[in-house]
């Protein structure tokens, strides 16, 4: 168990998401970067859906129980009582022990997962954190100072004491544009010819009007445009759609996007790219590469394969008998 001491910042608990009920306006919400989510657990040997925390900000947790946890995303900062630790390392907490996590060095969010899941009540088959209705996680709230997290008893080991698993690396450095593979939507033929260009040339960074519900990404050179301009009924929507607003830069939906909307639909990031931008910064850039279906699956397939390799270098350093 932990005890929340200090909260400054936004956490949040979050698993993969409410599927299923958009049809009721309720948004899918969950871990912007679920690749890294599913691997955490599954290093802890819990089930890949198990509820974790998302912290933004700094925090500081008091072990009230003797438990075992792991950062799961690249570039997490965090203090063990006073000593660094790393990403993708499983850290066996006993009771008194002093956990801080500090703003991570690639995006906003630490990813805490925790050995068994945190305990909470499912609402919708979830238990993700819906901060905009109020619902779910801790009573629909953000962590409050004096908050304890029980966590699920769990049996199944972890990796092995001193293994770290180096967590997925979404581009190479920090002055590298990241880089997205994009299918074309309803009203990308709509950009004018020299938007079409510009789309793939140029870079777009992101911009400070930005939260979980979607990155506004803006234009280097010139902010795109429609051949002319577009009536639209609202429509469904999703993570990874790209809108075009009256501005002409664009906004990429994220985990906790609104179930409708109006703006013209340029297309969607594959989702096996959409995680990587949970590892990007303030003004840090985006290119785009264009793909169609049969690229589409290829790269999704390649996807696939990595996170196949990453489950069998798990199972192959798991340690032996169980974990109390």
């Amino acid at each position: 168990m932990l005890k929340v001491v200090r909260a400054q910042g936004q956490g949040i608990v979050s698993d993969l998401g409410r599927w299923g009920y958009q049809h009721e306006g309720v948004p899918i919400g969950g871990v912007l970067d679920p690749f890294s989510f599913g691997l955490g657990n599954l290093s802890l040997g819990n089930a890949v859906n198990s509820a974790c925390l998302e912290l933004m900000g700094q925090f500081d947790f008091v072990c009230a129980k003797p438990c075992q946890v792991l950062f799961a995303n690249r570039g997490a900062q965090a203090l063990l009582n006073n000593k660094s630790v790393l990403c993708g390392q499983v850290l066996t907490l006993q009771e008194g022990d002093v956990l801080r996590t500090k703003p991570p060095h690639l995006g906003f969010w630490n990813m805490l997962c925790v050995q068994g899941g945190v305990d909470l009540p499912e609402i919708m088959d979830s238990r993700s954190t819906c901060l905009a209705a109020g619902f779910g996680g801790l009573q629909g709230r953000a962590l409050q100072v004096g908050d304890e997290l029980h966590f699920t008893q769990q049996f199944a080991p972890s990796i092995r004491t001193g293994v770290r698993l180096a967590m997925p690396l979404a581009r190479s450095g920090h002055f590298v544009p990241l880089v997205l593979h994009f299918l074309p939507g309803p009203e990308f033929f709509e950009l004018s010819e020299n938007s079409q260009h510009l789309f793939t040339r140029q870079h777009f960074s992101l911009g400070t009007q930005s939260s979980r519900m979607g990155y506004r990404l803006e234009a280097s050179e010139s902010p795109l445009s429609l051949k002319q301009a577009l009536s639209l009924r609202s429509h469904a929507v999703h993570p990874g759609l790209v809108q075009l607003p009256p501005s002409g830069q664009l906004v990429v939906l994220l985990c906790e996007a609104q179930v409708t909307g109006g703006y013209p639909r340029l297309g969607s990031v594959l989702s096996c790219d959409l995680w990587k931008l949970s590892q990007l910064g303030a003004g840090e850039s985006v290119s785009w590469v264009l793909v169609d279906q049969q690229q589409a699956r290829r790269l999704h397939a390649k996807h696939e394969h990595e996170y196949k390799r990453y489950q069998h270098a798990i199972e192959c350093n798991k340690a032996s008998g169980d974990v109390d």
